[in-house]
């Protein structure tokens, strides 16, 4: 095994390879991190190899910077119990290097899958096409109403901090969102869609945000802009906040005619740190197709599929359902419009963390709240 360990480390550094090797119970979990072109040739030789029996492709995804820092290979023969202690812990690695800083990367998430028993050569994945970044343009702002922002916290339960805030359009006093969108019409949507994001970030930045931002997002942005997405990173850059902690949320029901084209233009943003999530889903028909094709970071949970939902047995399956297929795809939940103790609970005993709703707190307008009610657990 030294033997192996140190050719392994030899060339991963020359193909400027990073990642990790885990073995348990007859079965690896490997995760390698690189240039695209090397980490896709290298996998090819990987399944090429006739030692290799039922090859599964879990997730591939442009990352921002690596997990694995300048770890060349690491490799460990685990027990069950040796696995439930050893990942996230000193020393699991040569050198005294530790996981503990990949708490909540999606790597960490599917190796915490991997030591539960899942992923265990039975699901086969494809290929997602490779996606170029699309070239800066200017774009006009419309001719839009006044508008403002409230902005909404999304709690951990677990930690019993603040995750995030979501900015929620609001007019110059307060209005409600509707009344400010529905004097759009037409490309104004769009125009207005992307111009909102960046005062929804320049505002938070003066705010003092230290935590994620969410920002809704119109998938068609796209199509009529193509700074949609650049002008999110270039702003967040230019007010001081990381683009690893903008959240961009997409409506479930308005991708789904599109699908290709949408993973194909946000997954050159992946690179960046954007982070992308499902809003309202269960809401439309896509469902887990959805999830099949574009594995975004996060999903936030419909709202009608938690009302009430500690008294319905249908909703509770289909919950347990997704708790478990985000789990194996290392994507988080958010459990939105909680507005019951006994709907935090029931969701909060079933494993989800992340909660936004008016039992926790209101939306605050044009400022960061930062008290919260979070029930007794």
């Amino acid at each position: 095994m030294d033997q192996l360990l140190s050719h392994a480390r030899k060339r991963n550094e020359a193909l400027g390879i990073t990642g990790m090797l885990l073995y348990a119970e007859g079965d690896f979990f490997q995760v390698i991190e690189g240039h695209p072109d090397t980490v896709e040739e290298l996998f090819k030789k990987i399944s090429a190899d006739e030692r290799h029996g039922k090859v599964t492709v879990i997730i591939r995804e442009p990352i921002a910077q690596r997990s694995f820092a300048d770890w060349t290979m690491g490799y460990a023969d685990l027990s069950a119990e040796e696995a439930e202690s050893a990942i996230g812990v000193n020393d699991f690695f040569s050198k005294g290097n530790s996981l503990g800083d990949l708490t909540e990367g999606r790597a960490k998430k599917l190796l915490s899958a991997f030591k539960q028993g899942r992923w265990r050569s039975q699901i086969h994945g494809k290929k997602s096409p490779s996606a170029t970044p699309a070239r800066r343009e200017s774009t006009s702002k419309p001719d839009a109403p006044a508008f403002s922002y409230a902005f909404q916290p999304i709690v951990n339960a677990s930690t019993g901090n603040i995750f995030s805030y979501e900015a929620l359009v609001r007019g110059p006093n307060n209005e409600p969102a509707g009344e400010v969108l529905g004097k759009l019409t037409g490309s104004d949507q769009y125009k207005f869609d992307e111009h909102s994001r960046t005062l929804a970030i320049e505002m938070a930045a003066k705010l003092g945000i230290d935590t994620r931002l969410n920002l809704n997002m119109m998938p068609r942005s796209i199509e009529f802009s193509s700074t949609a997405l650049t002008s999110v990173v270039e702003t967040a850059k230019e007010v001081g906040i990381e683009p690893n902690r903008i959240v961009l949320e997409i409506l479930e029901n308005e991708i789904i005619n599109n699908v290709d084209r949408f993973r194909e233009e946000v997954e050159s943003y992946r690179i960046h740190g954007i982070n992308f999530a499902i809003d309202d889903f269960g809401a439309g028909y896509a469902g887990l197709n959805l999830l099949a094709d574009f594995q975004p970071d996060i999903i936030k949970l419909d709202m009608a599929l938690v009302r009430g939902i500690e008294s319905n047995g249908p909703r509770q399956a289909i919950v347990r359902g997704l708790t478990r297929t985000c789990m194996d795809l290392g994507i988080d939940i958010i459990a939105e419009g909680i507005e019951t103790q006994d709907e935090f609970l029931w969701l909060r005993n079933e494993g989800v963390e992340l909660f936004q709703g008016l039992l926790l707190a209101g939306p605050a307008f044009e400022q960061l709240a930062v008290s919260f009610s979070l029930p007794e657990q």
